[in-house]
């Protein structure tokens, strides 16, 4: 297995571009791993609505990144004091009972740390309980992605508060997340245990499970192309924006001194209907904020409008 170097890139952009590109062009005959830690930014699986999984007016006020994987499965935030693990491999018919095999040397790592952690029955990584570890996987048939979370100093209030949403949905498809409590490696472990320490030690136990691990380091080409994917596919608002799936939610809209109480329609990210409860309103008004709503990316959408 070789140990990708990431160069501490922190990007989220760019280490999801990192992961597809090791996926799908490097040598299949070989195992690879990455370690990363992103910015603040919340991560949603390839089936997910954006504007469910996350609250996205808290997101942007605080700048937490939006940002869409290949792989299924629920949303998680990272910052700072979340590690990352991805593992590139093989195809397993059997995927789920490997990627108990990948994550085992994880938890013996923590374990090593006196760490009471343990896989659930979905392999995910718990501690008394808690999680502190989230997974998923992709497949392109001959090679297979399995990555995951470590939270060991995260902030957990901003955890809580970007992955709950402030919209009140009527319909949405879509992957929903499951939500769990969740706590930090942190907390079971002494003062001494830094992110570097967490690190070397998986390092450690992923070497005894897999064998020595080779550094891998890419060429500035390949860094090159992995900039292109970044930008044109993950940075971009059709990835993330325009692949969450149709849905129908209400606002209440700030009109001159009143609030109207309205349903909104989205297809595509994009806002295609608005309805309104007051069947009062006039029809001068209604049509005027119509005009303002009806073909706006909902994401850049004011929902409080003064009339000119």
């Amino acid at each position: 297995m070789f140990l990708i170097k990431n160069n501490n890139i922190t990007a989220p952009a760019l280490n999801l571009a990192l992961e597809e590109y090791c996926l799908r062009y490097l040598d299949p005959a070989n195992d690879y791993l990455i370690l990363y830690i992103n910015e603040p930014s919340v991560v949603i699986g390839k089936h997910q609505n954006v504007f469910k999984e996350c609250n996205y007016t808290y997101a942007r006020a605080h700048g937490i990144q939006l940002v869409r994987r290949i792989s299924g499965g629920g949303a998680v935030f990272h910052d700072h004091g979340n590690l990352n693990f991805s593992f590139i491999t093989g195809f397993q018919n059997k995927k789920l009972s490997y990627f108990k095999k990948l994550v085992q040397p994880i938890a013996a790592a923590l374990h090593q740390l006196g760490v009471p952690a343990e896989l659930s029955e979905n392999n995910i990584i718990i501690i008394k309980g808690k999680k502190i570890s989230g997974n998923s996987q992709y497949t392109n048939i001959s090679r297979m992605l399995s990555h995951g979370t470590l939270l060991f100093d995260s902030d957990l209030d901003a955890l809580q508060n970007a992955l709950i949403s402030n919209l009140d949905f009527i319909e949405s498809k879509g992957v929903a997340s499951t939500m769990r409590q969740v706590t930090n490696i942190s907390e079971y472990t002494n003062q001494s245990v830094n992110m570097k320490i967490l690190t070397d030690t998986l390092i450690d136990a992923i070497s005894k499970q897999f064998g020595d691990l080779n550094d891998c380091r890419l060429s500035g080409t390949d860094w090159d192309r992995i900039s292109e994917l970044a930008e044109k596919k993950y940075k971009s608002w059709d990835w993330t924006f325009r692949r969450s799936p149709d849905f129908i939610v209400r606002h209440a809209i700030k009109y001159n001194a009143d609030t109207i109480e309205s349903v909104v329609r989205v297809r595509r990210g994009v806002i295609m209907e608005v309805a309104f409860r007051d069947r009062t309103m006039r029809d001068a008004a209604s049509g005027y904020l119509k005009s303002q709503l009806i073909g706006r990316r909902y994401d850049s959408a004011r929902f409080e409008i003064i009339n000119s």
